[in-house]
């Protein structure tokens, strides 16, 4: 009888620490909004991609905000095959904007995620830099001000902006999803 409540209590510590059932609230409750306005399967995979894109961003201070095919009230796009969440989540280190778009009929979802971190032009510039040095990334255009890099194979853009004494990084990477 002991080996058998040992055995049920370990397998019911093992279950509540997986990551989506350990997040508080109020996170649980962004993911199902989005899983929610983007009609897609609410299973527990889903709800991992949802997490997996936007859970670092929900750090000390945090808020967010989204937009959806029913938000304006001029839409014509409620009830298009093609349904948007566009997530913003502000935070004290930087401005994350995560677009999710299900496209029902392919059962694929698209998602873009771009981060805009603020910090010193001399900062920026040191990043812009090294990262001119990596051959995995090919600079797309450059300016004065800014200068924008892909990198090789991937939907992935990292723009570096220089207007002295600020300046911006944006990460930007793209996915292809497949739903369940």
């Amino acid at each position: 009888m002991k080996k058998l409540l040992l055995l049920m209590l370990l397998v019911h510590n093992i279950y509540a620490l997986d990551s989506l059932s350990s997040i508080p609230d109020d996170q649980k409750k962004v993911l199902a909004r989005v899983i929610e306005v983007l009609e897609l399967p609410s299973n527990k995979n889903m709800k991992q991609v949802v997490f997996d894109k936007l859970g670092d961003f929900f750090t000390k201070n945090w808020s967010a905000h989204w937009t959806t095919n029913t938000t304006g009230v001029d839409t014509k796009i409620k009830n298009s095959n093609a349904q948007i969440c566009d997530v913003t989540i502000y935070n004290d280190n930087r401005v994350v904007n995560c677009t999710f778009v299900h496209f029902k009929k392919e059962k694929q979802l698209f998602v873009t995620l771009k981060q805009y971190i603020e910090a010193e032009s001399s900062s920026v510039l040191t990043l812009y830099n090294e990262l001119k040095k990596d051959s995995k990334y090919s600079i797309e255009n450059e300016t004065e001000n800014y200068a924008y890099f892909n990198e090789k194979g991937y939907m992935s853009y990292t723009t570096y902006h220089v207007k002295s004494p600020v300046g911006m990084v944006v990460y930007e990477s793209s996915y292809f999803l497949d739903v369940e």
